[in-house]
């Protein structure tokens, strides 16, 4: 960056603050009110899946740990990336000290990267069970799938690490309302992106060849219907239980990647202009988006998975609340009917 750049860049950042300052009373509710409210959102859903995943004994395989992971990450964002955010939506500044900034960008960092590459090792989990089932059984046994859920966490929390070692900090963004790595760009702060790259790759190929394979297995499966299959061909067929945790797992990264879409070409353009160039708005878009990938995961699996919604409708009392009416509603009908006969 020159010595031209910087001033501009300073009234980018003025700017910003300026305009984060002075909203009005309405905007600075509502901004609050739909932040706080995808927040608990994601805070809730997640454990609640979290708890549906411990109780329900069919859930502890190794698909259920990986969603499990996916759940915990995004519950650290809700409960450490959120709240300081929260606080400077609601007073229009930064309130919390120097460290909490610098956990907050690390905290983001880290959970970004842990959801992503989590993402990624489902992927392979299906992948392997579904192109190469015998294969699966060695690889992935519950031990070794715990073993490869705590590498990537302690993989994704050294990702901020080479960031802070070069002596750069964290700094309050005040379009996106958290603690980001600086304007200059640098190897350090690109190393996120590195990350994004890797596992978009994993999960392109993997998705790729599975659908692949049930498509040839489906063919299979049809030609072979009228025919007596051997034990290998046995094993190798995909099971439909197998078929529908894969295409759940698989609209989990689509509603992932649909969110995080926006927040990266955002950011590129920043790269690209070397600053803070958009308009507020789009970097409170840009947070909020990023958040809802957070609360997503919960309410696709409430949609797409049977087991789940059986255990929401018990937990949220929906299965009470229908019985109440349905009850209600017989005992309204036979004294309709009752005066009738009289």
């Amino acid at each position: 960056m020159n010595a031209s750049e910087k001033p501009s860049i300073e009234r980018q950042a003025l700017h910003l603050a300026d305009s984060f300052r002075h909203r009005s009373t309405f905007q600075v509710i509502l901004e609050s009110l739909i932040y706080a409210s995808i927040a608990a959102v994601a805070f809730i859903g997640n454990l609640v899946v979290l708890y549906i995943v411990y109780k329900i004994p069919r859930l502890r395989n190794v698909p259920g740990l990986l969603v499990a992971s996916l759940a915990i990450s995004d519950i650290a964002m809700a409960t450490f990336g959120a709240p300081p955010s929260l606080a400077s939506l609601i007073r229009g500044r930064w309130v919390s000290t120097f460290a909490v900034c610098q956990f907050q960008g690390f905290v983001v960092i880290t959970t970004v990267a842990a959801s992503l590459q989590t993402m990624a090792l489902m992927s392979v989990d299906r992948y392997f069970r579904v192109v190469h089932p015998i294969n699966h059984r060695i690889f992935f046994t519950m031990s070794r799938a715990r073993l490869m859920s705590a590498s990537v966490w302690i993989l994704a929390m050294m990702y901020p690490v080479p960031y802070l070692a070069s002596g750069r900090k964290y700094i309050f963004h005040p379009g996106k309302f958290f603690c980001f790595h600086e304007v200059k760009m640098s190897f350090e702060s690109c190393v996120i992106y590195i990350c994004i790259c890797v596992s978009l790759a994993t999960l392109s190929f993997c998705y790729y060849n599975v659908f692949k394979h049930l498509r040839l297995n489906r063919n299979r499966v049809r030609n072979l219907r009228k025919e007596f299959s051997s034990r290998h061909e046995k094993e190798r067929r995909v099971s439909a239980e197998d078929i529908k945790m894969t295409q759940t797992l698989f609209v989990t990264v689509l509603g992932y990647l649909i969110c995080w879409t926006p927040v990266l070409i955002i950011d590129f353009v920043d790269m690209a202009s070397d600053g803070w160039s958009l308009p507020r708005k789009v970097y409170v878009m840009y947070t909020d988006i990023g958040l809802i990938s957070s609360s997503l995961n919960p309410i696709i699996y409430g949609a797409l998975n049977r087991t789940f919604r059986r255990e929401y409708k018990k937990i949220f009392c929906f299965k009470t609340l229908s019985r109440v009416n349905e009850t209600s509603f017989f005992e309204q009908t036979n004294t309709v009917n009752l005066a009738l006969a009289k």
